[in-house]
């Protein structure tokens, strides 16, 4: 599994928890963490896709 994949698989997981709990702080915070691992996921593909233009056209 990919790092971005990895992130995009926890971010789901924290929203379905999101989803089962009945304590709004908890919800709020797994909403947060779905957010971050959002986040790390759309900074690798960025990373990547900035390395596969630099990259030279042989």
């Amino acid at each position: 599994m990919s790092d971005t994949a990895h992130y995009r698989f926890q971010s789901d997981q924290a929203r379905r928890l999101a989803r089962q709990v009945t304590d709004a702080a908890i919800r709020e915070k797994l909403l947060e963490m779905a957010e971050e691992y959002g986040r790390y996921a759309d900074m690798i593909e960025a990373r990547t896709a900035e390395r596969v233009a630099l990259e030279p056209v042989a």
